[in-house]
């Protein structure tokens, strides 16, 4: 008889200490028929949390009677409570509801003109403030009437105005913008020569940059580089003065992978 007790506590402790002991639950969060990444999955009574990865997945101890917190900044909270069914199951099911925002009323007016003032803000007897009441030194300077600029294929902007005005005859004029336009033509030749994936990729640089960038490294003998087919060296410039460019796409290191030849 005393062994029969014996067995039937022994077998009962044993199912007690099983109930008691947590199991994995594994599940899915959906938001309609989308697996929904980066949920939060809480089980505040073990102190236990998890995340569900990309797939929507989520695994996560918890025994019987366990409320499971679901948690996601752009969906609505909610609770899952933890069944017998639920500790059977492969995976459990979970959906959320999208949350909303509610915003404040907005009146819209009538639109007014880019000219309309309004009253209400307008301070009266203010000094007006111009380049003549301050005696900026050029005040009274006019705009020509025909400004003309000249633009290069490499995308460089030369006030043909300013160009003229500040050149000594028309013999230096002429030298002037032939100097320019041969600066230009290989510019344009050295960025052919390599790929705009060369200088995004690798050099960090904006696809709109790209010029700009290398009028920045004509005073680093680029051109005179090119010029005499010395490319390795005329790549390492390129590449040192790109970490440390205003035209860099961010601030990460890059390294020479490959060159168009």
């Amino acid at each position: 008889m005393r062994k029969l007790l014996l067995f039937l506590f022994s077998i009962t402790s044993l199912i007690s200490i099983a109930q008691n002991n947590p199991k994995i639950v594994s599940g899915y969060i959906y938001l309609d028929s989308l697996k929904i990444q980066d949920v939060h999955i809480i089980n505040p009574k073990l102190d236990i949390g998890s995340v569900s990865d990309e797939k929507g997945r989520f695994e996560i101890l918890a025994l019987k009677g366990d409320i499971l917190i679901i948690s996601h900044l752009n969906f609505e909270y909610k609770e899952h409570l933890i069944t017998d069914e639920n500790l059977k199951e492969k995976a459990i099911i979970i959906h959320l509801d999208s949350k909303t925002y509610l915003l404040e009323e907005v009146i819209l007016k009538k639109k007014k003109g880019i000219f309309d003032v309004d009253k209400d803000i307008l301070l009266h007897n203010l000094p007006i403030v111009n380049a003549k009441t301050l005696n900026l030194p050029y005040a009274n300077s006019k705009k020509p009437k025909n400004e003309k600029t000249v633009t290069f294929k490499s995308g460089v902007s030369v006030s043909l105005g300013g160009l003229i005005g500040a050149l000594n005859g028309s013999y230096k004029q002429k030298k002037k913008l032939e100097n320019l336009q041969k600066t230009d033509n290989k510019l344009l030749k050295i960025r052919k020569h390599f790929t705009d994936s060369f200088f995004v990729h690798q050099l960090k640089i904006k696809k709109e940059h790209i010029n700009p960038f290398l009028e920045h490294c004509i005073s680093k003998g680029i051109i005179n580089l090119y010029h005499k087919e010395k490319l390795l060296e005329l790549t390492t410039v390129l590449l040192n003065n790109s970490k440390n460019s205003p035209y860099l796409l961010d601030k990460e290191k890059t390294t020479v992978v490959g060159i168009q030849k």
